[in-house]
């Protein structure tokens, strides 16, 4: 059996400061207790995380390099031994080391060549190179727990239909298209789609995934002791 730290480490954090959730004031910003003071903290997920946004829920924040209003950041919230990584910026840059490091078996040899790349009016946020050939990777932040599934959506989206059509007609004209759910929560088996959330974005994905739209998780955690973000699967079985 594999224990915790053999797993591979995909990015170590500084100056790490636990906190106290105490309100959501709107979708980027919360109010917590550091120390015993109130402060505020910007929070960069536009679910709704109802799990884990919870007032009395534990969470972990970090400073922000260039503050403006906010000076720090709420990136984990606390569930047993481990934190759900709640941060999509940093769920994107531990992917990021993940790829550049080859851990991630279905996209060894791969590398990153745009980010943020224009398709059908949305963007999408990677064109990777495999093999010579350019693939498109959208990832979606899967922090929703469904009993021993990791899940997603956890609110309608808009946004996320656009994107998946438009992978949708780049799969129809021959690009290899990838969507990758970041499970970022601890103690799962599996990624299974929230079809009662958002059944449009639900039977689209189903429709994409027919017609060759690669479907992939992998999971990530954030290990206090260690301040450090481990990737635990990286292929994740998936449910559609």
């Amino acid at each position: 059996m594999t224990t915790l730290w053999e797993y591979p480490k995909l990015l170590a954090l500084q100056d790490v400061e636990e906190c106290l959730i105490l309100e959501r004031l709107n979708r980027f910003t919360l109010r917590v207790e550091v120390r015993g003071r109130e402060s505020f903290a910007f929070l960069q997920n536009t679910g709704r995380l109802l799990d884990y946004v919870v007032r009395g829920k534990r969470g972990f924040c970090i400073p922000i390099e260039k503050p403006r209003k906010l000076s720090r950041r709420l990136f984990a919230i606390s569930e047993n031994d481990l934190a759900a990584i709640v941060d999509t910026y940093l769920q994107s840059r531990a992917f990021e080391e993940a790829i550049g490091r080859g851990l991630i078996p279905w996209l060894r040899g791969c590398r990153i060549s745009r980010k943020d790349v224009l398709l059908a009016g949305t963007k999408i946020d990677y064109l990777m190179l495999c093999e010579l050939k350019d693939v498109l990777v959208e990832l979606k932040s899967a922090v929703l727990r469904l009993n021993h599934h990791a899940s997603y959506p956890d609110c309608p989206s808009s946004r996320a239909v656009r994107q998946v059509k438009g992978l949708l007609e780049s799969v129809k004209r021959g690009t290899r298209a990838i969507l990758v759910f970041i499970a970022a929560i601890p103690h799962v088996k599996g990624f299974k789609l929230n079809y009662e959330m958002d059944p449009t974005l639900y039977e689209l994905i189903a429709k994409a995934h027919a017609a060759g739209l690669e479907i992939r998780g992998i999971q990530m955690v954030y290990e206090p002791t260690g301040s450090s973000i481990m990737l635990l699967n990286s292929d994740l079985p998936i449910e559609i």
